[in-house]
């Protein structure tokens, strides 16, 4: 089914999900159009030396078959590799629709691989969009899967871990960060990991944090196997999550400017905008496709108080400006939290953040108040940023 997707790239993807791990390297086996998107973000992320595609046509579907396509073709790859000095620690092989449809075989593959490299960790990675409308997105199996080699070691009670999103948690914007480094305890996360031999320490922490529902499955999955406390702390906003000095003299500031949530920018959007709306914000729209289950509650008690409008991210009329135009309202400003939010409603003023770049509870409501502060004094060129894939990335080639 062909549906219409939003020119506006801020979220990580599989390519960039993965080069977390040090040491690895990515092999991707699909048709040339496939692997367009993922080259280009290899390429955009400087990371071009870690990544390979292994290219299938028409014809070797015919007179061949998946399975030996796959493992002749990550050979070929790896023989290069070690030819070069550069053998890596993991592989993290990824296979597409073409393998789904066709039955591949997957236990024959990675079998086959590990025996002939017994030194190389091989991780199945998931490009399989068809298979998105039903159970776990491909990103959530990745996450599951990158984690799935690493060892039990010993129990450090002075380290705690804080995974499955790829932004970063700091002592200014997490309330959780906050407290724990307050206690002495090391806080890790995957930007503080740079060697493979650190990587596969993660298994000695005391406890496991998750705040994005993207990381939930995996970090979960990760836990249970290694027998480590879990917990699952999604970034709700409540009465607590406040300066209420500040946020009513913004509030005065702006008056009825009208509001925009992106479900990309806040992870719980219906909790944020009834937060604002409770306290006298005009949160007109969240870009959305509905609430999430563990916002239903939420949704419905914000659609009884305060009525928003739920614009779904794939609607083709957004292609359109006139209905992008109506979505304004006459409104000569619109704050956007979110670059989805700000590419709807074509507004330069936005927050530029993803999976609620970190923040929790009220350090991570003070975090956003000065973002939004910010975003009302400083226009941003909305055309430019929204449509760089993975914020914050040097891009290296031109388009």
């Amino acid at each position: 089914m062909l549906e219409f997707n939003m020119p506006v790239h801020e979220n990580w993807n599989i390519v960039h999900i993965a080069m977390q791990v040090p040491s690895s390297h990515q092999i991707y086996v699909c048709p040339e159009n496939c692997a367009r998107g993922v080259v280009m973000t290899a390429y955009e992320m400087g990371a071009e030396d870690r990544f390979s595609c292994v290219t299938v046509n028409e014809r070797d579907l015919i007179v061949d078959n998946l399975e030996t396509i796959t493992i002749d073709g990550c050979c070929d790859v790896i023989e290069e590799l070690q030819a070069a000095g550069n053998v890596p620690k993991v592989i993290f092989l990824f296979t597409v629709c073409s393998h789904r449809m066709l039955s591949c075989d997957f236990d024959y593959v990675f079998h086959s691989l590990r025996k002939k490299y017994p030194d190389i960790i091989f991780t199945h990675g998931y490009m399989d969009c068809i298979a998105q409308k039903e159970g776990p997105m491909p990103d959530e199996k990745l996450r599951r899967e990158m984690y799935d080699f690493i060892p039990k070691t010993y129990t450090d009670e002075k380290i705690v871990n804080i995974l499955g999103s790829e932004v970063t948690a700091t002592y200014e914007n997490n309330d959780l960060m906050r407290m724990l480094t307050d206690s002495g305890v090391r806080v890790r996360q995957l930007s503080d990991i740079h060697t493979f031999e650190e990587y596969m320490q993660l298994g000695n922490a005391s406890l496991n944090i998750c705040q994005y529902k993207a990381g939930d499955m995996g970090v979960k999955h990760f836990s249970e196997r290694l027998g480590i406390p879990y917990v699952f702390a999604l970034p709700f906003f409540n009465e607590d999550d406040q300066d209420p000095e500040a946020t009513e003299s913004f509030r005065q500031e702006i008056g009825d400017m009208p509001i925009a949530i992106d479900y990309m920018a806040v992870s719980c959007p219906y909790s944020l905008a009834e937060f604002l709306s409770d306290r006298g914000f005009n949160v007109t729209a969240v870009v959305a496709d509905g609430p999430a289950d563990y916002e239903t509650d939420i949704y419905e008690r914000l659609m009884e108080k305060h009525p928003v409008i739920s614009i779904n991210p794939i609607d083709p009329r957004l292609r359109e400006e006139s209905f992008r135009k109506e979505l304004r309202a006459g409104a000569t400003k619109v704050l956007a939290i979110g670059p989805r939010a700000a590419w709807a409603f074509n507004t330069p003023y936005f927050v530029n953040q993803i999976e609620n770049d970190g923040a929790y509870g009220v350090a991570g409501w003070k975090s956003l108040l000065r973002k939004m502060k910010d975003a009302v004094k400083n226009p941003k060129d909305m055309e430019r940023i929204v449509k760089r894939k993975a914020l914050g990335l040097p891009c290296e080639i031109s388009f």
